[in-house]
């Protein structure tokens, strides 16, 4: 390499850390300025939630503001299915907060008084004590094995998919099996196991194959179909 290559390399070696020391005292000088470090926070959705960990964040640099400074917010509000902030400079924070959709209706009549609750997407529940528009579930005997408030969250996420009036869905669980009723038709769905799948059929017979009478799931011999036995008047 000679003379005048050796310049022009020190030359491009001084340029790549001369930006690179620009640019790290630019960070820092906008981590730490007075001018972006927020001051005001508006909300999408006003919804009545505690706010007082997200008011505690107003100080704070904007650059550095992440999901990790939320954690505190999703304790105290455990309805709140997920945040999305926007980050208007120089100071603003712009929060849309998304609850968590309610899924069913329980009464636990295992104990006296029955416990009546609203279970939501995310597993949180709310006692409340009347039904607004959602699907019914009424638990008499128990108990319910772990995993029990997932499947019924599928089997209503998928019931959704079909044209039903939830609300008009009412299922009971005696221990060992599921039974669901709407109007004139019941369902016995079995154990409590696989209720996805087993909501595609009754979301069907529902909609497309109505029925006024008693339909059971069962299992094909090889156990990877689910089949109807009707009893339709």
């Amino acid at each position: 390499m000679n003379y005048g290559e050796i310049e022009r390399q020190t030359f491009r070696t001084f340029l790549a850390f001369s930006g690179l020391l620009i640019t790290v005292v630019l960070i820092f000088f906008n981590i730490s300025s007075n001018f972006y470090r927020v001051s005001n926070i508006t909300y999408i959705n006003d919804t009545g939630l505690s706010k007082a960990s997200i008011e505690s964040i107003k100080g704070t640099s904007i650059w550095l503001v992440d999901d990790t400074y939320f954690d505190s917010f999703y304790v105290a509000n455990p309805s709140v299915e997920k945040i999305t902030i926007t980050k208007e400079l120089p100071n603003t924070l712009v929060i849309d907060v998304t609850i968590s959709e309610k899924i069913a209706y329980i009464q636990d009549n295992r104990q006296s008084p029955p416990r009546a609750f609203v279970l939501h997407k995310n597993l949180y529940i709310d006692d409340v004590k009347t039904n607004k528009g959602l699907l019914s579930l009424k638990i008499n005997n128990g108990p319910v094995r772990e995993g029990f408030y997932e499947e019924i969250i599928t089997f209503v996420l998928t019931l959704k998919k079909y044209s039903i009036n939830i609300s008009n869905v009412s299922m009971e669980f005696d221990g060992t099996s599921i039974l669901v009723t709407h109007f004139n038709t019941n369902f016995d769905l079995g154990d409590p196991s696989d209720l996805a799948r087993k909501a595609s059929v009754v979301g069907y017979y529902l909609t497309e194959e109505v029925c006024d009478g008693e339909i059971r799931l069962v299992y094909s011999e090889e156990g990877n179909e689910i089949r109807a036995v009707s009893n339709c008047n």
